[in-house]
C-alpha cells in the first residue's frame, strides 16, 4: 500500500511542474522546451515574454509564434511578431480576458518548435 502511494507521488510530481504559474509579468507562465513563455493580456494586446529555463534573455528577432486563445468561448488564431528584446506581440482586435486558455508555439532561432499550454 505504501509504495503504490509512493509511486503515485513520484509520477504525479512531474506533471504538476508544468502547471501554469504566475510570472514576473503579472502573466501565467509555462516551461516549454528550454524556453520561459509567459503569457500577459493587455486588452486586445497579447505579450508573450521568452526567456531561458535560466532567466537569461533570449533574442526574440529571430523567432516566430501563433497562439490560439480562447475567446468568448471562441478560438482566436494569432501570429506572434517580435516586438521589443524578450517579447513577441499581436493585437486580436477583441478584448482578451486576463485569465484566457489556451496554447502558444513559438519557433526559436534554432528552427525547433515549442509549444506551451495554458
Amino acid at each position: 500500500m505504501l509504495r503504490t502511494i509512493l509511486t503515485f507521488f513520484l509520477l504525479a510530481a512531474p506533471a504538476a511542474a508544468h502547471e501554469p504559474g504566475i510570472g514576473p509579468n503579472g502573466g501565467m507562465r509555462v516551461d516549454a522546451g528550454p524556453y520561459r513563455v509567459e503569457l500577459v493580456p493587455a486588452g486586445t494586446a497579447v505579450n508573450v515574454y521568452v526567456t531561458m529555463d535560466d532567466e537569461s534573455d533570449i533574442d526574440t528577432s529571430k523567432m516566430t509564434g501563433t497562439a490560439v486563445l480562447l475567446i468568448g468561448g471562441k478560438p482566436v488564431r494569432i501570429s506572434l511578431a517580435p516586438a521589443t528584446p524578450g517579447i513577441l506581440s499581436a493585437d486580436t482586435g477583441v478584448e482578451v480576458p486576463t485569465d484566457v486558455k489556451g496554447a502558444v508555439q513559438l519557433v526559436g532561432p534554432d528552427g525547433k518548435t515549442v509549444q506551451a499550454k495554458f
